[in-house]
């Protein structure tokens, strides 16, 4: 994965793959880039693509499967990038498992380690 950013300088492109064509749009932000892409995996599209201004592929649906864990771990990539927040990394590598989000299997070390810890 590439480095995060809120904004990218001069815009990405969310490319969508069709079977006979190909659509471009140019929007401002990964972040505003995400929609357009979960929109379009719902619809006809064989493939979606994030791509930064310097031709970079930041998100492929081929490779990088489903754009919801994709975000996920983008966004967990900007929360260590900011560095105001230390960074939780789920040991199970459940991309949706962060901060007060747990997974179920994080869920039950913490209560299993919250009633070794309580005495009883």
């Amino acid at each position: 994965m590439t480095d995060p950013a809120l904004h990218e300088e001069g815009g990405v492109t969310v490319l969508k793959l069709y079977k006979a064509n190909r659509i471009e749009k140019k929007v401002s932000s990964i972040r505003s880039a995400i929609p357009i892409v979960k929109e379009a995996q719902s619809g006809p599209s064989v493939c979606q693509k994030i791509i930064t201004r310097d031709d970079t592929v930041v998100y492929n649906s081929d490779r990088n499967g489903d754009i919801e864990h994709w975000e996920a771990e983008w966004k967990l990539e900007m929360r260590a990038a900011s560095g105001s927040d230390p960074v939780r990394r789920c040991p199970y590598q459940n991309s949706g498992c962060v901060g007060d989000d747990l997974c179920m299997e994080c869920l039950m070390d913490k209560k299993i380690e919250e009633f070794s810890t309580s005495g009883y």
